[in-house]
């Protein structure tokens, strides 16, 4: 009878459980708390790449400069214009003292009309203006650009709301109203800025016009036209008492 043999059976051996797969975000979060992390091994910044617009790759190094180069040209245009703002202002204020020294020394109402026209059209690139005033504080139609408002005449009619709510208006003006407050203009006046005198005193009205659709807009600043108009009000209720 043979010898019966019989193989022997192999040992199982366990297979490791798989690595936990791990997110982009716990990867970023580590990179944050650990931010020497690269510091303390350098070779790491050479070795990964990053893929660039143009297709190829490059290592984070260079696109870490690439970076910082177009934040730095950003800064620097932000800067420009910073800049550039401030010398505008600065030129503002200086034509803005100057309006107020013409203002403070005209002797008349006529005077301070003319002035204005003036500073409006030299200093700052206007083609006209109108002063308005409400009755009985002025009634006068004898002096050169200063007009009494008359209740229900063409002007307050045409500017109905405006006088209603006292808010700046500022933007394109049609030609038939443009007419009523600017009559001698020999420019064809496009957009102008409306302001009241003394809004809370209803003491009447500035308006400012140019030949240039896109000066005067809805949204613009409205603070120099503040201080023109309060500029205006304390000269004109200084020889109207």
């Amino acid at each position: 009878m043979g010898e019966l043999t019989t193989d022997p059976v192999a040992p199982v051996v366990a297979e490791p459980p798989p690595a936990a797969a791990v997110s982009e975000a716990q990867v970023v979060a580590f990179l944050k708390a650990d931010p020497l992390l690269l510091t303390r091994h350098p070779v790491l910044l050479e070795q990964l790449e990053v893929a660039h617009a143009a297709g190829s790759a490059v290592s984070l190094i260079e696109r870490q400069v690439e970076l910082l180069r177009g934040k730095n040209q950003r800064l620097e245009a932000r800067l420009e214009k910073l800049i550039d703002s401030a010398r505008a202002n600065e030129v503002r204020a200086d034509k803005t003292l100057k309006l107020a020294l013409a203002l403070i020394r005209a002797p008349s109402l006529a005077a301070i009309a003319a002035a204005l026209r003036t500073a409006m059209r030299d200093d700052f690139g206007l083609d006209d203006v109108f002063i308005g005033l409400h009755p009985p504080l002025f009634k006068r139609h004898d002096i050169d650009g200063i007009v009494p408002i008359e209740a229900g005449g063409a002007i307050a009619r045409a500017w109905d709301n405006f006088l209603r709510t006292r808010l700046i208006d500022c933007g394109p003006i049609d030609p038939e109203r443009a007419r009523l407050l600017f009559p001698k203009c020999e420019a064809t006046i496009a957009s102008a800025a409306v302001v009241p005198l003394e809004r809370d005193k209803h003491l009447g009205f500035i308006a400012l016009g140019s030949a240039d659709a896109d000066r005067f807009q809805p949204r613009q600043g409205k603070l120099f036209l503040e201080m023109t108009a309060e500029l205006v009000s304390a000269a004109i209720r200084t020889r109207l008492n």
